[in-house]
């Protein structure tokens, strides 16, 4: 375990050094990583494996006891590739036209104009920060 744990902690340094000590921009490497390092990936969830696989079976538990159905099983679901590559191309296309989507932000109502704040508004304003000056 000792040595596993030296495998992890080099290419945490690693990543860190790549990140130039950028803490998020070195964890987003190391999950990059785990994807095609199997030893990495295991070493570094030893150690909470006990607590997610709890977690992962009582979630379970509580779908039963509410009486949920199971899930389909993976081959049943159905995809649509030539779909999941058109939403994709329209995602990039908007991005890179400077809209991107902004999900669950989305309004189907007509889209509304900033208003502008009323004078008593305004003036409630200027009086608080009035009164922290003071």
């Amino acid at each position: 375990m000792f040595m596993s744990q030296n495998y992890a902690e080099n290419k945490i340094r690693e990543a860190l050094k790549a990140a130039k000590g950028n803490p998020l921009k070195a964890r987003k490497q190391i999950a990059k990583w785990c994807e095609q390092d199997q030893r990495l990936l295991k070493v570094l969830t030893a150690p909470h494996m006990t607590g997610i696989l709890a977690h992962a079976v009582e979630r379970v538990i509580n779908k039963i006891a509410r009486g949920e159905p199971p899930p389909p099983e993976e081959s049943a679901i159905h995809r649509n590739d030539k779909e999941d590559v058109e939403f994709g191309k329209e995602l990039l296309k908007n991005f890179a036209m400077g809209k991107p989507a902004m999900f669950a932000q989305e309004s189907f109502s007509a889209p509304l104009k900033r208003k502008r704040a009323s004078q008593s508004h305004i003036d409630a304003i200027h009086i608080l920060a009035g009164k922290k000056k003071n």
